[in-house]
């Protein structure tokens, strides 16, 4: 039955999202679209404007005509590259002599058939090789190859290869142009050597064969070359600024006026549904994976609908905020407008995304922010200012521990910004008072980026009930209503809560967990310990135990209580969900294994299901690593003798039986994790409960105190 209800939510869960997926899709399709399409008019090149037009939005576009003449300037003067090519000579070429050697042996060393009669062999072989051999000779010449041995036809081979691979290889090579005076070269080489048949022989060959060029243009290495010339040519740019007049009234269209209009949207040539299919394309490509990305490696923020509208959220509010940056800011100069888009806030949604969920996802989406920026504003530097901001305020942010780091990581991406964008400067060798410029503007984006941080994180928390790490800052407050309870009315438990949140932290860290979290759900996992204090031992200061006077059952019904007493107390003081559920969780369904063994004594059909915790087992790491440091710190305490080797095997016992007892089943953590946690809370141990060293002083005064005493 409880299957099939977790199945149907499921399946809502999956519609709620798939909805939420298309309409957010469509949204920032609109968004994108209606920053890129402005209202359209027929416009040709060389026809008269109708009207005056303006630009909709600032733009840089590049003066192709002046960035060619640039580029045929610095090749002038520039010729191909040329290689030893011996492809088609090889292929083609020296195949076919090998051919003509091949046939001709063949048919002089190869069997005769048996009619023939011996005085006719040579007639018969002579006929043979006219009728196969790609080259005439005379009968004469003929006659004279059929006495041939196979080391005269191997020599002649050879020496026929030699006298093309020293005209056509040895010098060097032989380009296209130079072939009829190659074949020529190779045909007096044989003149000046060779006479008789052999010379007979060569001539015909080498004048029969087709001659290929073994020098060509090697045109990777061509293209190489050219493109680190080219490489060196920087692009002349034009900055067109909002508002500015592109076309007047009247005046004749011309090709680079053509160009920048065609790239506002404003030609009719320009297919609204090519520009809406474009920004389709790659919105759902990021979407898609954005997707896989979290179900992957976030398959609990996934599942959660409001995480995931939290995400949209911000995504979209990024976008706006940067659409509008770029539409309302104008500048007198060309040169200073050119470097608005470093006033961009753009590390503000990976800012949020590292505050509300963690560092790992906020550098993912840091990514898509920085293609979005490079698509907004078509500059590549802008692009690269987004990209390295966004980490920088992903990593700063993910070590938040007080709300001051906040300004801190303001400060921090407002610097980085002001370096990128001075070397992104010195790159394109930017005029100084154009870097200073652009300086201030990455300089103020940073700030700026931190502003809205701060201003929409509250919005965000009430309105989705998200917990951030600032909002567990001030949980972990002593003076919070809960934990200034526990303190006075619980302090063993009190005590007890801190060194589990130490425990806890340690070995979150140790395995990527949130210890920040860890820790602020060990303050309050024994919160429900208020209502009865005196009944755990760490309260019974007087040495006396209410369990004695009281059933194991009673004993067990009222120790597994303070879980539920707890979440109660939780949800009446509008604790986060998440700390609620670490209280729920931190015993999980684990057995109270004393007083169920006290019980068992007297009865021993006493059902061990009684006496188990009957709460949900840890769903997330943090949870577990709770349950972990609880059991342990519980333990350790009774060990205060135990020498560091014990207390090490002591903790892989005790969480060894937790793992065997399936308390981590339904959550994330590994063997690998396990033994992490246990090296941590080993190290932590020995730190909080070692023994104290004697000092000499103390020696030598408890001595002389024995001397008195004798």
């Amino acid at each position: 039955m409880s299957q099939n209800i977790v199945k149907k939510k499921s399946k809502k869960l999956n519609k709620q999202l798939i909805l939420w997926t298309v309409l957010f899709f469509f949204i920032l399709l609109g968004v994108f679209s209606a920053y890129f399409i402005a209202s359209r008019e027929e416009v040709i090149v060389g026809q008269v404007a109708n009207a005056d037009v303006q630009a909709n939005r600032y733009m840089t576009v590049e003066d192709k005509v002046a960035t060619k003449a640039k580029e045929d300037l610095a090749l002038e003067g520039f010729q191909d590259i040329y290689a030893l090519n011996l492809d088609d000579y090889n292929n083609l070429t020296i195949a076919e002599i090998s051919d003509f050697f091949n046939i001709v042996e063949e048919i002089v060393l190869g069997e005769v058939p048996e009619e023939i009669e011996d005085e006719h062999i040579s007639t018969y072989k002579v006929s043979e090789l006219k009728q196969k051999s790609p080259i005439e000779l005379t009968d004469g010449d003929w006659y004279s190859l059929t006495a041939y041995t196979s080391e005269d036809f191997n020599q002649l081979h050879q020496e026929c290869l030699q006298i093309l691979s020293k005209v056509m290889i040895d010098s060097g090579g032989v380009v296209e142009e130079d072939l009829t005076a190659a074949k020529e070269e190779v045909l007096a080489e044989v003149q000046d050597n060779y006479d008789g048949v052999r010379y007979n022989v060569l001539t015909a060959l080498l004048n029969n064969v087709p001659y290929y060029a073994t020098l060509k243009v090697d045109t990777e290495a061509t293209e190489t070359a050219k493109a680190k010339i080219l490489a060196t040519v920087t692009p002349v740019y034009r900055t067109i600024l909002k508002g500015e007049m592109i076309v007047s009234k009247g005046e004749v269209i011309t090709e680079e006026q053509y160009d920048i209009l065609y790239l506002m949207g404003y030609t009719d040539n320009v297919s609204v549904v090519n520009i809406i299919g474009g920004l389709a394309c790659l919105i759902l490509v990021m979407l898609i994976l954005s997707i896989v990305y979290l179900r992957w490696l976030f398959k609990d923020l996934y599942e959660r609908l409001e995480y995931m509208q939290i995400l949209m959220l911000i995504i979209l509010a990024q976008v706006l905020l940067d659409e509008l940056i770029l539409s309302v800011t104008v500048s007198p100069s060309s040169e200073i407008a050119a470097q608005i888009g470093f006033l961009l806030p753009t590390a503000m949604g990976t800012m949020l995304i590292a505050t509300l969920f963690n560092a790992n996802l906020a550098i993912f989406f840091d990514g898509i922010f920085a293609v979005m920026v490079g698509v907004l504003t078509g500059e590549v530097e802008f692009g690269i200012l987004a990209a390295t901001s966004g980490l920088v305020g992903a990593v700063v942010i993910a070590r938040l521990t007080q709300r001051n780091d906040l300004y801190k990581a303001a400060l921090y991406v407002a610097i980085i910004n002001a370096l990128v964008v001075a070397s992104l400067g010195f790159l394109n060798k930017t005029t100084t008072e154009v870097i200073l410029y652009g300086m201030a503007f990455g300089f103020l984006g940073g700030v700026f980026s931190a502003i809205l941080t701060l201003g929409l994180l509250p919005f965000i928390e009430s309105v989705f009930g998200v917990t951030t790490s600032i909002k567990l800052l001030e949980l972990s407050n002593p003076n919070q209503p809960l934990l200034k309870k526990l303190m006075l009315e619980a302090p063993g438990t009190y005590h007890h809560s801190i060194m589990v949140g130490n425990l806890g932290e340690s070995a979150a860290e140790a395995v990527g967990a949130n210890g920040l979290i860890v820790r602020v759900g060990a303050y309050y996992h024994d919160i429900g310990k208020i209502k009865r204090p005196y009944f755990f031992s760490e309260n019974q200061l007087n040495g006396e135990n209410p369990h004695d006077k009281i059933s194991p059952t009673l004993s067990a019904l009222i120790i597994s209580s303070h879980v539920k007493d707890g979440v109660e107390m939780a949800k009446e003081a509008k604790l986060p969900p998440m700390i609620i559920d670490m209280i729920a969780q931190h015993h999980g369904n684990s057995l109270i294994s004393f007083f169920y063994q006290e019980a068992k004594e007297g009865d021993e059909e006493v059902r061990e299901e009684d006496y188990r915790y009957g709460q949900p087992k840890p769903q997330t790491k943090e949870a577990a690593i709770l349950m972990m440091a609880d059991t342990i710190e519980a333990a350790v305490r009774s060990k205060k003798d135990a020498t560091p080797g014990q207390i090490e095997g002591f903790i892989h016992n005790l969480l060894k039986n937790k793992l065997n007892d399936g308390q981590f089943d339904e959550c994330d953590l590994t063997f690998k994790d396990v033994n992490k946690v246990a090296a941590a809370f080993t190290r932590v141990v020995n730190g909080m409960y070692h023994k104290r060293v004697e000092y000499p002083a103390e020696k030598n005064m408890l001595a002389q105190a024995k001397k008195k005493a004798e």
